[in-house]
């Protein structure tokens, strides 16, 4: 297998707030094949000395709805609208649901996939912004709870991911104190960007 060339387009997170990495890259459980390079997030939640809330609409989970923001500035090359988000831990199908691609330079695509319905606010041939929201969060496709799952592409037909980094965000380390992110988010790490958001 050829390497991917290396990566030039600069990409900040596609959030804003404290959010987690749910799911990491080579995972071995979604994130694999063409998937291998590719990150779930979702926002941040305080649980400790809270009693467990049973999340059983999709409303009830604070991933749903959040804004998704283009991670650089780019051109739409696909959209989908219009999938239904499917029920909380619903049996997951190999639907595409609603999800963006935008093209950042040859060979490099970022794509934000389980888009919340009626919620895409780009067409293809869209110029973007970095930083401009582009959709909302939500539950549509191969998803079995909200969360924003972003990768990027080599290509587009295949659709295949290859290894990022992102730059401008903080990791919440020990003791509560942010340090410099180091390009690749790790699962279970909370983030935090510090990338101006384009107002809409």
């Amino acid at each position: 297998m050829t390497a991917a060339p290396p990566q030039t387009v600069e990409l900040t997170l596609p959030f804003s707030g404290i959010w987690g990495v749910l799911q990491g890259m080579d995972s071995d459980e979604t994130h694999v094949g063409y998937a291998a390079y590719a990150l779930d997030f979702v926002p941040a939640e305080r649980l400790e000395g809270a009693k467990p809330v049973a999340l059983r609409h999709l409303e009830d989970f604070p991933c749903f709805g959040r804004d998704v923001l283009a991670a650089a500035e780019g051109v739409v090359v696909w959209s989908h609208d219009g999938a239904p988000d499917r029920p909380p831990r619903a049996h997951a199908k190999r639907e595409p649901g609603n999800f963006i691609i935008i093209r950042h330079a040859p060979s490099e695509f970022t794509e934000y996939r389980h888009l919340q319905r009626r919620s895409v606010q780009v067409a293809v041939g869209a110029s973007v912004k970095r930083g401009q929201v582009i959709g909302r969060c939500g539950n549509s496709g191969n998803a079995g709870t909200p969360h924003l799952h972003i990768g990027l592409l080599g290509s587009v037909e295949p659709i295949a991911t290859r290894p990022m980094r992102f730059s401008r965000y903080q990791v919440l380390g020990p003791n509560e104190s942010w340090a410099p992110g180091d390009g690749t988010p790790q699962a279970k790490q909370l983030l935090r960007s510090l990338a101006a958001t384009s107002p809409r």
